[in-house]
């Protein structure tokens, strides 16, 4: 080996990890200012903004757009966190176990979902009334914002000699004014505690988030994005200024070898599919939202999808967790330390 080439290559991934810390801290810390300036402000009616989401809305409904779609295994930017097996299935089009939603599920699905309405349209009047404006919503060639089911869009890919397709929409596309990039904008919610958003719980982007911006990237030929999380559940209004901080923003810049992973992910499913070999499954982390444990379980799948397999995998993941913290702990004290010394 060429120790020198060694060298070379570790210091570019350092050059480019520290080049994209900086970066992040400027894009995260313009973003957050962007929606507390915002939400500072007296409330604001724009009927022009007004007429023009419902105007969007309503031809979306009357002429939905229909992507160019191909005769190809398709793939979703879902796909990037889920289990080959799931996605196996998927392709072979095998019948999906019943999803029971209970009521309370569904009233959750829905506050989800108004939100991400609401913040879109928090955008649009942010980008209008704003003075001086750090973002604005990237336009379709016929004006409409860039998000959602405006930039639904289908895409070839061939990997290694393997041809599939990928389908999906995101959250959005911005356009950061003070150099005119544009970065891809992801809004999440949690519904549980406020506490979830917080810096003892969320650390960094989900893992399965990561994922899909990896396969947004490559559909929409985006190579940044800013992670916008929302707590639906607040602090006691009483708080103030002291409230508990609501919203976490993050940001992430997928690489060449996470998108050359996923992309030999697609094309190993498009190719056992094609065999009709059935992948190996990954129990249990990824079975607790599969919709086709039945026909894992007949193919000799397993029950590691029962949720006490999946709590017991759970707490081993915290006690992991803890125990790392705890190691990262131990070392800063024994350099305080040495220090001392």
């Amino acid at each position: 080996m060429d120790k020198s080439k060694l060298f070379v290559s570790d210091g570019e991934e350092l050059h480019n990890e520290v080049t994209s810390k900086g970066r992040g801290e400027e894009l995260t810390k313009a973003m957050k200012q962007h929606f507390q300036k915002f939400h500072s402000m007296d409330e604001i009616f724009d009927k022009d903004i007004e007429i023009q989401i419902l105007e969007e809305e309503l031809e979306a409904l009357k002429n939905p757009k229909k992507p160019n779609f191909q005769r190809l295994p398709t793939f979703s930017p879902s796909s990037a966190s889920k289990c080959e097996r799931e996605l196996f299935y998927k392709l072979k089009k095998e019948d999906k176990d019943e999803q029971v939603m209970h009521p309370f599920q569904r009233r959750w699905v829905r506050n989800g979902s108004a939100i991400h309405a609401a913040v879109q349209k928090d955008l649009l009047y942010a980008e209008e009334h704003l003075q001086n404006p750090k973002f604005k919503v990237e336009r379709m060639e016929d004006g409409s914002p860039a998000w959602e089911h405006n930039i639904k869009d289908v895409k070839p890919f061939n990997y290694k000699g393997v041809d599939f397709q990928v389908f999906g929409m995101m959250d959005g596309i911005l356009e950061y004014t003070p150099d005119g990039s544009k970065i891809g904008f992801e809004f999440k919610t949690k519904s549980t505690t406020i506490g979830a958003i917080g810096d003892f719980k969320m650390k960094d982007i989900q893992q399965g988030h990561k994922e899909q911006a990896v396969a947004y990237s490559l559909l929409f030929d985006v190579d940044e994005f800013i992670f916008v999380y929302e707590s639906l559940a607040k602090d006691s209004w009483l708080k103030q200024e002291d409230a508990k901080h609501d919203m976490r923003y993050f940001y992430y810049k997928p690489t060449k070898k996470e998108k050359q992973a996923f992309l030999a992910k697609c094309a190993f499913v498009a190719k056992s599919k094609h065999k009709d070999k059935l992948p190996e499954g990954r129990f249990p982390e990824k079975c607790l939202f599969c919709p086709f444990k039945t026909i894992c379980e007949q193919d000799g799948g397993t029950n590691a999808y029962d949720s006490e397999a999946v709590e017991a995998e759970k707490i081993r993941k915290e006690e992991e967790k803890k125990r790392k913290a705890e190691e990262r702990k131990q070392k800063a004290a024994a350099k305080r330390r040495a220090k001392k010394q």
